[in-house]
């Protein structure tokens, strides 16, 4: 099975979020998932063959991709393995850390209208490449729905 295809998603977070959202699982932003380059922008390069001139979503999973604490979109960070999320969860492994992991139901996206972007579908060289990261994006960047959430698991590095 490929990372485009399998039947789960995960999403590790810290502690803190996990309690702060209540178990939900939300974009760092609200609104549309597009974003548009300037010709100032100093973050294209020729590895970004797929990016647009107007505002598109192709552009904000190259946004995305660019340090995403200071870059936030409406996109929703998952990848296909639970081990990843788990690091992502724990700060990166850092020993005592704990976290979660929520289980997320693919098969169930496109019928709530969530649409998956597999970022090496559109980024040459992805950040992290061993993500295997697959952004989701509701429709306007509202938390995903809790029905698509099989399981939450806490994690400790």
């Amino acid at each position: 099975m490929s990372r485009g295809d399998s039947p789960l998603l995960y999403r590790g977070v810290n502690s803190s979020i996990h309690l702060k959202s209540e178990g939900r699982i939300a974009p760092k932003r609200q609104g549309s998932f597009e974003h548009e380059f300037t010709a100032d922008c100093t973050l294209i390069t020729a590895d970004n063959s797929l990016v647009t001139i107007s505002p598109s979503d192709v552009n904000a999973v190259h946004w995305h991709q660019f340090a995403q604490d200071h870059h936030p979109t409406s996109g929703i960070s998952t990848s296909p393995h639970f081990e990843r999320a788990a690091y992502y969860g724990t700060h990166g492994g850092a020993a005592g850390e704990r976290g979660f992991v929520y289980e997320i139901n693919r098969a169930g996206l496109d019928q709530l209208k969530v649409r998956q972007f597999v970022v090496a579908n559109y980024v040459t060289r992805p950040r992290v490449p061993m993500d295997d990261e697959v952004i989701l994006v509701t429709v306007s960047g509202e938390p995903l729905s809790t029905e698509l959430i099989v399981r939450v698991t806490e994690v400790a590095a």
